[in-house]
């Protein structure tokens, strides 16, 4: 049931102590002070889920009811919840015409385990009693009703409040009330009676007024004892409070300092600093337990001075330490040195102390303080750092005299950076260079091996914004699958077994500039999702690191492979393959260029013969004809190879060639070559109709062409009508 919560007051704090077996009566002179009595109790009985019974006298039940009501008690709620009986003198005390006491004591009895029974805590009844003033039958009874109920309360699990107007009873029947309740309320005030005495001993009293007023100012007397009483039982628990919280505090000031001073002495000795003072009209000295250490000294055994403090310091040092000291003594100064220290065993530390200066407010100097730091790791790290650096400087010095002989070389051997020919199909090849190189896009030069495809990237790095940088070359073919990440992206310390200090990979090696990947169809897996994101994200991890390396790389990758058969196989991820080919380069074999042979066979015969110091001056007729019928399956690299055996069999002046080192065989007519652009769109195609086929036609959804590609639905959709591909002819039946 809904509650109002009351406040608080000593007079309802008094009413909760009550309980079970409490037997009172209220002495009230007003509405107020009676209902100020009545309605806690009853809202008390109700918290406590005890049975409550109000009985009211005439005409009182709206009165009691609406009195309840605005003091937070949902009555209509109470009582039909039956925890709540508002009833009448009728229905309680004269239910059969007169006031039996017998009966009522029944009714007391019954009425409480009835409330048991129904699961109430007990049973809780209060009744108002101006009714008895109007001489109903059985009221010379009532005294000793009242007299008799105590006792029988003491063995019910009820407890009673009876309610007597001071204005309307007569004296002495308020001064037999106030004999025969055990505790009265009276004002805002409950009190054990101490003039509580059985009936039977009731004395005579000429003059029951007066009585009531005395026994009423006693019993008012006893609150202002007791409220004294309890005043200074409050103040000397408060004192207790005050003094157990100070002696709380006490010890959490000293635990406090303990835990600092344990907390001093390990900060002091991980930071291998000590502390010191030292008194300079009594040379009194104090040391840390870490400065204890420092100059190897047992603080049980030892007692610091500033005579032993001097012994320690090194012969070399020590003149220096005093004069420093002295003369910071004598001009009261801040004072800092670096020193050595021998001990015992005859080892030496490095060390370093301060000293500050304390005045009194006389300006006296009083003391010197300071701290002392045994900084020999950092002196030995720093030797080893200065011989690192001595070393480094020896090595960069002679990495430059190197670096000098390498650029020395390349200038020599720049033909490697030259294409020769005039062919169209190779001016086709140069136009895309042209176009290509200014720009950072991706490009993907194809062709069979020995084409010279090195030698187009190389030509689109010189001609590109990068080309005072770097120009990093990697064969992906000739390094082991294990090592390939390591070689392209490099590795930390300890990443696998014999990476004993980081290495830069290839990447790093060519920031700013341009990095070639030859043979890439011939990349691993793992290596190809390393390389996907590098070119989408811009950035890698070392092996064995943990933190995004950002890149700015341009990426020219060349291959001899069929990278659409490799991905068709799996070998080779599509996207990458995207990522690779934003501008497509095929490089011509030397059998589509044929026009090209005289031009190289001149310029390699002039190169080789220089080397070797021959002066050729004439090709062979013969010589050239077998040049130019020859299908040369090894390209512009065996041309060459076999010009630099003729040049150096040639024994004079005209160049020659041995017939048995071209095949005689006819040349087999070769079928037209499509462009570059035509071969990547049969490619695609190729692709789209392998994964239609595949997916049985499904070109959406997770198991349709589009997923196993990795592109959009929409963009395969365009390119398959773009390349008239039919895609039904893929599905079932």
């Amino acid at each position: 049931m809904t509650i109002r919560p009351a406040q608080a007051t000593p007079l309802i704090t008094a009413l909760e102590q009550l309980g079970p077996h409490d037997h009172f009566c209220s002495i009230y002179e007003s509405p107020q002070e009676h209902y100020a009595v009545a309605i806690p109790f009853i809202r008390i009985g109700l918290d406590r889920g005890e049975k409550c019974i109000y009985i009211a006298d005439d005409g009182r039940v709206d009165d009691v009811r609406q009195a309840m009501q605005s003091e937070g008690i949902d009555v209509e709620r109470a009582i039909a919840s039956k925890a709540l009986v508002l009833t009448t003198k009728e229905q309680a005390y004269l239910e059969h015409g007169s006031f039996h006491p017998d009966w009522m004591f029944t009714f007391c009895q019954e009425a409480t385990q009835l409330a048991m029974s129904k699961g109430c805590a007990a049973l809780r009844a209060t009744g108002e009693t101006e009714w008895v003033l109007r001489s109903a039958l059985g009221l010379e009874c009532w005294i000793e009703y009242e007299s008799r109920l105590t006792h029988s309360l003491s063995q019910s699990n009820c407890v009673a409040l009876c309610q007597y107007n001071r204005r309307l009873f007569p004296p002495e029947l308020i001064l037999d009330v106030i004999r025969a309740h055990p505790v009265v309320v009276y004002g805002n005030t409950v009190c054990r009676n101490l003039y509580y005495v059985p009936p039977d001993d009731f004395p005579r009293n000429d003059n029951p007024a007066r009585e009531v007023d005395r026994l009423l100012n006693n019993i008012r007397e006893h609150e202002r004892v007791e409220a004294a009483l309890r005043e200074k039982q409050e103040e000397l628990r408060r004192t207790r409070e005050t003094l157990l919280d100070d002696i709380s505090q006490r010890k959490r000031a000293e635990e406090d300092l303990r835990r600092s001073e344990t907390y001093l002495a390990e900060g002091q000795r991980l930071s291998h600093t000590g502390s010191w003072a030292r008194n300079v009209s009594s040379g009194e000295v104090f040391w840390s337990q870490e400065t204890f250490r420092i100059y190897g000294f047992d603080s049980e055994k030892a007692k610091p001075s500033y005579p032993t403090f001097l012994e320690r310091i090194h012969p070399d040092d020590r003149p220096l330490v005093e004069q420093t000291v002295n003369t910071a003594v004598h001009e009261r100064t801040d004072w800092e040195l670096d020193y050595r220290i021998v001990l015992p065993d005859l080892s030496i530390k490095h060390v370093r102390a301060v000293g500050h200066p304390v005045v009194n407010e006389y300006g006296d100097l009083v003391e010197y303080i300071g701290t002392v730091m045994d900084v020999t790791g950092q002196y030995q790290v720093r030797a080893a750092l200065e011989k690192a650096f001595d070393e480094i400087k020896t090595l960069k010095d002679q990495l430059h005299r190197e670096n000098l002989a390498l650029r020395q070389e390349i200038d020599q051997l720049s033909m490697f950076e030259e294409i020769v020919g005039s062919s169209p199909a190779l001016q086709g090849v140069l136009s895309r260079v042209a176009r290509v190189a200014p720009v950072d896009s991706t490009v993907l030069i194809m062709g069979e091996t020995g084409t010279g495809k090195e030698l187009v990237a190389r030509a689109i790095h010189k001609r590109s914004q990068r080309s005072a940088r770097a120009f990093v070359s990697v064969n992906c073919a000739a390094v082991p699958p294990s090592l390939v990440a390591s070689e392209l992206f490099g590795h930390e310390k300890g990443a696998f077994t014999g990476a004993q200090q980081r290495r830069l990979g290839r990447f790093e090696l060519a920031e700013g500039g341009t990095i070639f990947l030859d043979e890439i169809g011939d990349l691993p897996a793992e290596a190809q999702i390393a390389l996907l994101r590098v070119l989408q994200e811009r950035e890698f991890e070392r092996v064995g690191g943990s933190h995004p390396i950002s890149t700015d790389v341009r990426v020219i990758a060349a291959t001899n492979r069929n990278l659409q058969g490799a991905i068709a196989a799996g070998a080779f991820r599509l996207d990458l393959f995207y990522r690779l080919s934003v501008f497509p380069i095929e490089v011509p074999p030397l059998r589509e260029r044929k026009e090209d042979i005289p031009l190289l066979l001149e310029y390699f015969t002039k190169r080789y013969a220089g080397r070797v110091g021959k002066n050729i001056k004439n090709i062979d007729k013969r010589t050239l004809e077998l040049f130019q019928s020859y299908h040369w399956p090894g390209n512009v690299r065996e041309l060459q190879n076999v010009i630099e055996r003729c040049v150096i069999l040639c024994e004079g002046e005209v160049f020659t060639v041995d017939e048995s080192w071209l095949s005689r065989e006819p040349l087999q007519p070769n079928p037209p070559s499509c462009s570059p652009a035509g071969k990547l769109i049969e490619r695609q195609k190729e692709t789209i109709e392998a994964a239609l086929a595949e997916s049985k036609g499904r070109v959406a959804g997770p198991s349709g062409a589009a997923a196993k590609l990795g592109i959009p639905s929409s963009t395969l959709e365009s390119k398959i009508k773009a390349l008239k591909i039919k895609k039904n002819r893929f599905k079932p039946d």
